[in-house]
């Protein structure tokens, strides 16, 4: 085998080494020779380092109540006003009647009055998008409270979702009461039966121990009266007594 005569006549030259990496190579060897760093600490630098180089906004914007509401769940807010199930018990729920609650199925009108606390999300206003609206809170019998409430809409649709909820659930794990108050049934001028969500006795009652409205969009529409939108059930979810001509082909 030849070799070509240029690789006999070219010597191995020495390379040279820049200050600053030899400098590198010790610090290198420096920590190499010391206790190794644990995952937690090297965890905890990282997060530091990333919290240091983000810039502080001491003047950021306070989200609103609306955006809040609707971002946290239900069952939270429940627990944070009745406690868990040893303060349902002691909790007192009222009863209305349906005139009561259908006089506030509207918008404010009234000097005082306050709009839903849901806001954006209130249910009066996905009835119609045509004729969208923020409903009025509902205000029960006792005290006013120090902030807004839910309106009538809103109130049936979360008791609705925790009623189902609590029926899928453990027996031995539920919230408070998941009603804001109670309505009557099966009597003339209130609420028909099959309108209404009532616990069964293998279920937590204690949890809802009234009645509450079932909560459907399409049980509902709204009518302007004196430039003033209502929201108008169906005729059907209120009670009506048997005839006597039913009762005698029965």
């Amino acid at each position: 085998m030849q070799v070509p005569s240029a690789w006999n006549s070219r010597k191995r030259q020495r390379t040279t080494r820049s200050r600053g990496e030899t400098t590198r190579k010790k610090s290198r060897w420096a920590q190499e020779q010391t206790e190794p760093t644990s995952l937690d600490e090297m965890c905890n630098g990282i997060c530091q380092s990333i919290l240091d180089s983000k810039p502080q906004q001491p003047d950021e914007e306070i989200p609103s109540l609306d955006t809040i509401l609707s971002s946290v769940p239900y069952q939270r807010i429940l627990e944070s006003l009745f406690g868990g199930s040893s303060a349902a018990v002691q909790c007192q729920v009222p009863v209305v009647t349906k005139a009561y609650e259908e006089s506030f199925m509207r918008e404010c009108v009234y000097q005082g009055e306050r709009k839903c606390v849901m806001g954006s999300e209130c249910e009066c206003r996905f009835i119609d998008r045509e004729n969208q609206f923020t409903g009025v809170e509902f205000r029960l019998p006792g005290p006013l409270p120090a902030t807004p409430q839910m309106c009538v809409l809103c109130s049936r649709k979360h008791t609705q979702k925790m009623y189902y909820d609590m029926l899928y659930r453990p027996p031995a794990i539920h919230t408070g009461v998941i009603q804001r108050y109670g309505v009557l049934c099966s009597v003339e001028n209130e609420y028909s039966a099959d309108f209404v969500l009532m616990m069964p006795p293998h279920g937590p009652v204690h949890c809802m121990p009234f009645p509450s409205p079932v909560h459907g969009r399409n049980n509902y529409m709204i009518q302007v009266r004196s430039a003033v939108r209502y929201l108008v059930q169906r005729p059907e979810m209120g009670f009506r007594p048997p005839s006597l001509g039913a009762a005698l082909d029965a």
